[in-house]
């Protein structure tokens, strides 16, 4: 009964006009770990949007120490449905305490991309784009996706964490399905100049701004002139080096003869 009357008092705190005061007792309440746990998830219910701001911090910061993976997915999946709320600064933190939380909120972050809500998938891109490297291959997952909205939300995440999903958009750039190798290519265009440094380097090409004589329009590439055109000039580029390009004769395959195929005998040696 003791820590009820505790948690409850602390919870009446949050209230408080003073912003060290509300601080202190929002952080004591996340020390409380699991014990506090219920009562500050029903707070992201009440009527009072900085009851729901402070209590979706408050859940981020015990997230981190709950070892319950049940508790943990519950606590994961009330933040996720707090990035629809109608309140801007309580969608911000939510996505604060998902990106605090990492790797549990990932997966539940991803189905968020398909949220028929923009502000859900807004949010949700936010997060994810805020945890670097553990994301890039299920975000490279997603660009499979049938719906639109969700390789949209997936790419704009992916371009978000920049670098290193370099390598994985053009895995998937010559990919079999359209899809799938339109988003990839979208991709590396919103990230811009270090992914034109990185195709550049695969294709060979030399980066300047004029031509060398007796070069062809595959031959060599200004990325200032690509990025003054936007993100629609270097998309164009990448589908025109797909088409255009030939292979340069250390990215040709060798043919193998039929007899080199087969194994000698001992006899004939």
């Amino acid at each position: 009964m003791e820590k009820n009357k505790d948690i409850n008092e602390l919870i009446a705190r949050l209230g408080d006009r003073n912003t060290k005061a509300r601080l202190d007792a929002a952080n004591m309440l996340a020390r409380l770990g699991n014990k506090a746990l219920e009562p500050v998830t029903n707070l992201l219910n009440h009527d009072d949007s900085s009851y729901r701001r402070i209590a979706a911090y408050i859940l981020g910061k015990i997230g981190n120490t709950v070892g319950d993976s049940d508790s943990v997915e519950s606590l994961v999946e009330n933040l996720v449905e707090s990035l629809g709320d109608d309140s801007p600064d309580v969608r911000k933190s939510s996505a604060q305490a998902l990106n605090r939380i990492g790797k549990p909120s990932i997966q539940p972050l991803i189905k968020a991309l398909g949220n028929i809500s923009k502000d859900v998938r807004a949010s949700a891109v936010w997060a994810l784009s805020k945890m670097g490297n553990m994301v890039v291959n299920p975000l490279l997952e997603v660009l499979n996706s049938p719906v639109k909205d969700v390789r949209a939300s997936a790419v704009w995440a992916l371009s978000k964490v920049g670098n290193p999903s370099i390598a994985g958009l053009i895995s998937l750039m010559e990919d079999p399905d359209k899809n799938t190798r339109e988003s990839a290519i979208w991709g590396l265009a919103k990230i811009g100049a270090p992914a034109i440094e990185k195709l550049a380097e695969k294709w060979h090409v030399r980066i300047g701004s004029e031509a060398l004589e007796g070069e062809n329009e595959t031959d060599s590439v200004d990325i200032s002139d690509l990025i003054s055109g936007g993100e629609a000039s270097i998309k164009q580029w990448i589908k025109f080096m797909i088409d255009n390009r030939a292979p340069k004769p250390d990215e040709f395959t060798p043919e193998v003869s039929e007899d080199e195929e087969k194994p000698k005998s001992e006899d004939s040696e």
